[in-house]
């Protein structure tokens, strides 16, 4: 086996070549210095390279190859970066004694810096702005007297439990990311005439993108769409929104929703490089 580790380097990094000697084979490397003793050689390129390992003796000659990437797609010197992510969703079903009215949203800015679990992969470091919102009720008179829940709140981006994780992939030229964007809510239950509070911190919304192509120009990532918004028994296969919280997973549990998605989320995200 003639393998690079790692694969992938900036600008003046080194990677390691590496292949399995045996007795009484003669080992050449191209380019580089042509014949190697050992197995192992230290190559820094300064431009992506197609390196060639040929193994000759008395039987014959076997070639093998492998390549080191050296900043194949322009994000390799990044080092922190700024998320943006908008989102809006609501909807207000119904079911059998019970009604539901979901609303979400947030215009929020993480701040990521790269993750010790490996390359390109940046993580919330708890730093961000903007606002996120949640305004959820249900009303269930199932039980022949009417109970009313809420979860309310406005504000900042509650930084243990928000979540941004990108990654950017330059070896096969995509990039992905996950985000939970939360806040600090009020939850109410009101029954009987009687209403009980305490205070909460909810899940307003998680987005996950699948990887997507890195843009040819430019450096900043961004997209948009209506995204699929999912419930708690769901395994997405696809870009997803879900609202998340157990006023919206009783829109699935009490059967206001027999789909496995409940309408669609406006998303959108831009993610550029940052100082």
């Amino acid at each position: 086996m003639f393998q690079a580790a790692p694969s992938v380097i900036n600008s003046g990094g080194s990677s390691t070549l590496t292949w399995c000697p045996l007795g009484g084979v003669t080992y050449r490397v191209s380019p580089g210095p042509g014949v190697v003793a050992g197995g192992n050689l230290i190559v820094s390129p300064t431009v992506t390279t197609v390196y060639t390992l040929t193994a000759s003796n008395a039987l014959g000659v076997v070639t093998n190859f492998t390549t080191v990437l050296v900043n194949p797609c322009g994000f390799g010197s990044v080092s922190n970066w700024n998320a943006t992510l908008n989102f809006t969703y609501a909807l207000a079903p119904s079911a059998s004694g019970r009604s539901f009215n979901v609303s979400r949203s947030a215009q929020v800015t993480f701040h990521l810096t790269p993750s010790t679990n490996g390359p390109g992969l940046f993580t919330f470091d708890g730093t961000s702005t903007g606002t996120v919102s949640i305004n959820d009720r249900e009303d269930d008179s199932t039980s022949g007297s009417l109970i009313t829940e809420t979860i309310i709140g406005t504000g900042p981006l509650v930084p243990l439990i928000s979540t941004f994780v990108l990654s950017v992939n330059c070896a096969n030229g995509t990039y992905n990311f996950a985000a939970i964007a939360a806040v600090n809510a009020t939850d109410t239950t009101i029954s009987d005439g009687n209403s009980d509070s305490s205070p909460t911190s909810s899940i307003a919304g998680q987005v996950a993108v699948l990887p997507r192509p890195l843009p040819s120009t430019g450096s900043t990532l961004s997209g948009s769409g209506n995204l699929p918004v999912v419930g708690p028994f769901t395994i997405p296969t696809n870009d997803y929104f879900t609202p998340n919280g157990f006023i919206a997973n009783d829109m699935w549990i009490y059967g206001a929703i027999t789909d496995a998605t409940a309408g669609t989320a406006s998303v959108s995200w831009s993610i550029t490089p940052a100082p």
